[in-house]
C-alpha cells in the first residue's frame, strides 16, 4: 500500500480551504498545485465538479470515490458549535432586543439546537425547544429547558427563534403569532423551514442563515476539515 501525502486543492476561494490547506501541511501532507501530482483531492462542500482521478475528500456529495467529511459524527459536532456561535452573533446584531433574559425558541434539538441551547444558557434561562420527538423533548427537559410539541406551539411570546429543522415549520399558522420586534433566524439547510412568502408578507424580521462557520470562522472551520480528512484518511487506510 503506498501512503498518500501529496494533495491537490483546486479551488481556495472557500477560506475554508485556505486553512485547511496550512493545517494538512502541518499535520505533514504536501501540497502540490498540479492535479497529476497528488494523491488525493481536497473540495469544499456542494463543489462543482468531484471528477478527479485521485480519491476526492468534500462536503455534502454522496459519490463512489468521494469521502464527505461533513457525515462524520466528529466533524458534525465540533460544525454545529461553529454555527451556533455564529448564530448567537447574528441574533446579537440583528435585534434591538438583548438575549439576557429573554425567551427564546429552539426548533429541533440535533446537534446545532443542543450547541445552541449550551451557549443560550449563559444569556437566559428561559428557554424553549420544539421537537416532534418525545425522546428530545425529555432531552431538552432533563438539560433545563421547557419543551414542547409542534402541536402545542405558540410563538406569540418569544424574542428569538432559532430553526434548525430543514423542512417547512414556520408556515402562515405560526408567523402571524410572532411578535413583531422578534428575531426568526432559520439556520436549516436548504429549502429551510420559513414560509418565505409568509413571512414577507407578516413583514417577520427573518435571517436565513446558511453556511456560518465558513463566514464568521473560517479558520476553525478549516482546521476541522483538514483534522476530519486526516481522520478519515486512517479509517478507511488510505
Amino acid at each position: 500500500m503506498i501512503e498518500i501525502k501529496k494533495f491537490y486543492v483546486p479551488d481556495t476561494s472557500d477560506k475554508r480551504l485556505t486553512y485547511a490547506k496550512k493545517e494538512l501541511e502541518k499535520l505533514g501532507y504536501i501540497s502540490t498545485e498540479n492535479e497529476e501530482d497528488a494523491d488525493f483531492t481536497v473540495l469544499g462542500v456542494n463543489p462543482e465538479r468531484v471528477d478527479f482521478d485521485t480519491p476526492v475528500f468534500a462536503g455534502n456529495v454522496s459519490k463512489n470515490g468521494v469521502f464527505d467529511y461533513t457525515k462524520d459524527e466528529t466533524f458534525a459536532i465540533k460544525n454545529a458549535y461553529l454555527t451556533a456561535e455564529a448564530a448567537l452573533s447574528l441574533a446579537i446584531d440583528n435585534s434591538d432586543l438583548t438575549l439576557i433574559n429573554s425567551p427564546v425558541l429552539i426548533c429541533g434539538y440535533g446537534r446545532i439546537a443542543k450547541a445552541l441551547h449550551r451557549y443560550l444558557e449563559a444569556f437566559t434561562k428561559d428557554i424553549t425547544i420544539c421537537a416532534r420527538s418525545s425522546k428530545q423533548r425529555a432531552l431538552a427537559q432533563a438539560a433545563g429547558a421547557k419543551a414542547v410539541s409542534f402541536d402545542k406551539l405558540n410563538c406569540a411570546n418569544f424574542n428569538f427563534i432559532f430553526n434548525t429543522v430543514p423542512h417547512p415549520v414556520f408556515n402562515e399558522k405560526e408567523l402571524k403569532t410572532i411578535k413583531k420586534n422578534a428575531l426568526l433566524i432559520d439556520l436549516a439547510s436548504f429549502p429551510g423551514g420559513v414560509d418565505l412568502h409568509f413571512a414577507k408578507h407578516y413583514k417577520i424580521n427573518l435571517i436565513t442563515a446558511r453556511g456560518l462557520p465558513g463566514k464568521y470562522s473560517p479558520k476553525s472551520a478549516g482546521i476541522i476539515v483538514a483534522q476530519t480528512i486526516e481522520k478519515l484518511i486512517k479509517e478507511e487506510g488510505l
